[in-house]
């Protein structure tokens, strides 16, 4: 006669496998209740597991990054988690909160192919909470340049003779440059004080 009896088994899970796939392990399963015969095969049905850190579209990953308000407005990089591990990503000057970068081939790999799908990156750019009163200062006088200071918003759209636009807007574009870099270099200034005296503690 034969005995039933329950044994685990080593599953080799492919690359980019996901929730619903099956593994065929051939020879694995049962042998005929009667008679002669070889072992049948044991389909493994794979459930994966949800990452706290990124969503998941077939072989494209989605997550979030945050960006410090200073570096969406002056430029700069920011390092971002892939599946591979964190790298290095290049955020251009005047970045929008909410806006999408594309990590090419920086997602899940297919199953059984060597292509890779891609990575989006959701930007939300960091607000402080608190702020020097020397912060403060610039951010106001910027905001009366703006013009934004009471709500209003200024109108980039008034007519103008194109040569004496286009110096304009360049002028402004240095001026608020370097109006950006003086309250990057402020927030990094008072930051390191800040985290020297915790040190102290």
């Amino acid at each position: 006669g034969r005995v039933r009896e329950r044994k685990t088994v080593q599953v080799n899970v492919p690359a980019g496998c996901d929730s619903g796939m099956r593994i065929r392990m051939a020879g694995m399963g049962d042998v005929p209740v009667e008679g002669e015969g070889p072992a049948g095969d044991l389909y493994v049905r794979l459930r994966v597991l949800p990452s706290e850190v990124f969503k998941r579209k077939g072989a494209d990953t989605y997550c979030s990054a945050n960006v410090p308000f200073t570096t969406a407005i002056l430029g700069g990089s920011v390092r971002v988690p892939t599946v591979d591990g964190d790298v290095e990503v290049k955020i251009k000057p005047g970045t929008q909160p909410g806006e999408e970068l594309r990590l090419r081939g920086k997602g899940i790999r297919k199953v059984n192919s060597s292509a890779r799908g891609d990575q989006y990156l959701s930007l939300r750019v960091r607000l402080p909470t608190q702020m020097s009163d020397t912060q403060r200062q610039l951010i106001e006088q910027f905001a009366e340049e703006d013009g934004s200071k009471d709500g209003a918003v200024k109108d980039d759209g008034a007519k103008d003779d194109g040569t004496s636009k286009e110096s304009s807007n360049k002028e402004n574009s240095k001026k608020d440059t370097g109006f950006f870099s003086r309250i990057k270099k402020d927030i990094e200034e008072n930051f390191g004080k800040k985290k020297h005296k915790d040190d102290d503690k």
